[in-house]
């Protein structure tokens, strides 16, 4: 036959497996990299939420029983529940993210503004699902008397705040996670971009990390706010009235109670010891499953 005829080449192409779907391989890619950092990095979200509200980073269990010592394993109290809620978040959030990002492939738009505003659809559009499980994981990470399990933190806040109690903090989450994710994508393009010419072969983790430990130190502000906003309740005595109202007054009220704007600041070593790794091994993760989607391999 001849070679143009060949039938081998014909066979090999219909061996080859169908590549996944770019929507798939998006929701794919962020959900395993949003569960392997979740996961990897838990222990210091517990510590930095725990800074961020004055407590104590290894605090005694508060239990119905009595306080008992503290334990190195509550570190990781709402772990379980921040993986589970992270699933329909990531779906929603690159969902979202890969329909901004094809909507703005027509426009001569600069890759890293692309991802700016792809990582602010996906905060958006996650939000309602998001929060919930924010919340609860927060009043877990404290291990207060009645939110020391999930089920008691579900049926604490239901009682004593409503289906509201859920949504406590959705307006302080989105003023943190709009900025977050548009930052964290795009600082992340924009790295990847100015390292790439370098051949480095670390490109992506060192965009990852930089992209991580940046974003977190600008945002830190905004996530101490929403944490007091989504913990305070706990403290006060069968759910009496919050004294934090919002936003605007949770950080004025701060800043003027607790020695200056600085206090703002509480927490943000630790938030980028998390957040520098995680970053790297975020995005680390997030590419290699698109790679590997994309040669079929998935």
């Amino acid at each position: 036959l001849p070679h143009s005829c060949h039938p081998a080449p014909l066979l090999r192409a219909a061996r080859r497996p169908p590549r996944m779907h770019p929507l798939a391989t998006e929701i794919t890619a962020g959900i395993t990299a949003g569960a392997a950092k979740t996961l990897a990095f838990y222990p210091l979200d517990t510590l930095v939420t725990r800074r961020e509200v004055g407590r104590p980073l290894l605090v005694p269990r508060e239990t119905l029983e009595g306080a008992r010592p503290a334990a190195i394993r509550d570190v990781y109290a709402g772990s379980v529940l921040a993986t589970l809620g992270m699933l329909p978040y990531a779906l929603l959030f690159h969902t979202a993210f890969y329909l901004c990002e094809a909507a703005l492939a027509r426009f001569a738009i600069s890759a890293a503004l692309v991802k700016v505003c792809a990582g602010t659809c996906g905060a958006v559009a996650a939000a309602a699902v998001g929060v919930p499980f924010e919340g609860l994981k927060h009043r877990l990470q404290l291990q207060v008397r009645g939110y020391t399990t999930p089920r008691l933190a579900l049926a604490s806040t239901l009682r004593l705040e409503g289906v509201a109690g859920l949504y406590r903090g959705f307006g302080s989450t989105l003023a943190r996670n709009v900025p977050y994710n548009a930052l964290h994508f795009g600082l992340y393009a924009l790295a990847a971009s100015a390292l790439r010419p370098a051949r480095l072969p670390a490109t992506e983790a060192l965009s990852g990390a930089a992209a991580g430990a940046l974003t977190a130190l600008l945002t830190t502000p905004l996530d101490l706010v929403n944490t007091r906003l989504q913990t305070q309740r706990i403290f006060t005595a069968s759910g009496a009235a919050a004294n934090l109202s919002g936003v605007v007054d949770a950080i004025s009220r701060v800043a003027a109670e607790e020695g200056g704007p600085t206090a703002l600041m509480r927490g943000a070593g630790l938030r980028a010891a998390q957040y520098a790794p995680s970053g790297l091994l975020f995005f680390c993760v997030y590419e290699a499953v698109k790679r590997r989607a994309a040669s079929g391999g998935l």
